[in-house]
């Protein structure tokens, strides 16, 4: 059974794990790629301290760190090792750079999920960082910083695990990292980077049941949300937080664009996580997808063209489906077709990312049947978008088409 953050399955996954430990879930955190967030308590702090101490306050410290984090997601990856390295050395077997390894991993080899050589060291960092923020709890008990590490480190390897088929250690990660899920909902005042998380629970507690009556009853466990208060709160997050801004404007890019079906205020974030990051191909997705939903396709076609021209498969899965998307719009259904197709080629990773742009790629060449009178290839392909992600984009258009 494959279980995947983001997806139905993974409450399931979250409720049993509690159940293992005797609790219901307080929330569901959707976690494709929030390793910055992991950061807030650790990387904000950084003296030369010893691994096994907590990170007390240093302002030049915090201003390197957080120019190291801006890099990585500008993917500058030599500057960001060197905004680091005084700190680095001293420091390396502390869990806040080994969660910097990863999140520079993770970025440098996106999607990492495509690599194999690369994907188990990546691992193995992961569960280095759970092993190192142990032992800083031991030191340090019900202090907030180990439990973040413990936290994160735990949820991003049940991530990873469940897309890999291994249920039973997803669970058992997921156990782990249960009991640390709710501390990170006291701190939003002091950490601001924890905006995030409450943004994406209190929107998600009520966008989840909306987009997955079935697991309805399963909500009745978990506290109120509010949609208004997440995107708020999400809002937050990409002006105050230090480590986070930069997954509070992906999230809220994609969600006003694939499920509030709001493209200008999509528009609106895409446009500053694209200018904040203009080295970030993934981000440049983003930004010429919602261009193209604003009729602006004069300025999304030299992105386009610019992803076409990289070697990732991930920055070709997207601009693939972008040309496909482009030609399909303008009525060029057998060059849409032929670079939706294409697009699918590079679809070499399992995680939600990925998988969400299959989805799309589907839903378009299922648009495109259905206009030339192929109904069964138009079923074929929409089973296939709705397999892939559960964006309300994706139902939405699917159901107005009467399928």
């Amino acid at each position: 059974m494959k279980i995947e953050i983001g997806n139905p399955d993974f409450v399931l996954l979250l409720w049993q794990a509690a159940k293992m430990t005797g609790k219901i879930p307080a929330f569901q955190i959707k976690l494709p790629k929030i390793l910055a967030l992991g950061l807030l308590l650790c990387l904000g702090k950084l003296p030369q301290a010893e691994a096994q101490t907590l990170l007390m306050s240093d302002k030049v410290a915090l201003d390197s760190m957080k120019k190291a984090i801006d890099l990585v997601y500008n993917f500058q990856f030599e500057r960001a090792e060197n905004c680091i390295k005084k700190w680095r050395q001293p420091n390396v077997q502390h869990p806040a750079f080994i969660l910097f390894n990863s999140l520079f991993s993770f970025w440098k080899k996106f999607p990492i999920g495509a690599k194999p050589n690369e994907y188990q060291a990546y691992i193995k960092n992961l569960n280095q960082l759970v092993l190192q923020a142990q032992k800083l709890e031991k030191k340090y008990p019900n202090h907030p910083e180990p439990e973040f590490y413990l936290l994160l480190g735990n949820l991003i390897l049940a991530r990873h695990q469940s897309e890999e088929g291994d249920y039973i250690k997803s669970v058992n990660s997921a156990r782990k990292a249960y009991t640390y899920i709710k501390s990170g909902f006291g701190h939003k005042s002091d950490y601001p980077d924890f905006y995030l998380s409450t943004g994406l629970y209190n929107y998600y507690r009520v966008a989840f049941p909306e987009n997955h009556p079935l697991y309805k009853p399963f909500t009745v466990f978990f506290p109120e949300g509010s949609k208004t208060s997440g995107l708020k709160d999400l809002e937050i997050a990409s002006q105050k937080s230090f480590f986070s801004k930069a997954e509070a404007l992906g999230f809220l890019s994609t969600i006003f664009l694939r499920d509030e079906f709001n493209v200008p205020m999509a528009l609106k974030f895409s446009t500053q996580l694209n200018t904040l990051y203009p080295g970030n191909w993934l981000y440049s997705t983003f930004y010429a997808e919602c261009l193209l939903e604003s009729k602006n396709a004069d300025s999304a076609e030299p992105i386009i063209e610019r992803l076409l021209g990289r070697p990732e498969s991930g920055a070709l899965l997207g601009g693939f489906y972008l040309k496909g998307l482009t030609d399909s719009k303008k009525g060029n259904r057998d060059a849409a077709k032929w670079a939706l197709q294409k697009a699918l080629q590079y679809a070499k990773s399992k995680d939600r990312l990925t998988k969400g742009y299959v989805s799309l790629c589907y839903l378009e060449l299922g648009k495109i049947a259905h206009e030339e009178g192929k109904k069964d290839w138009a079923k074929k392909y929409f089973r296939l978008a709705l397999e892939n992600s559960s964006f309300r984009k994706v139902k939405t258009e699917i159901s107005k088409l009467g399928y």
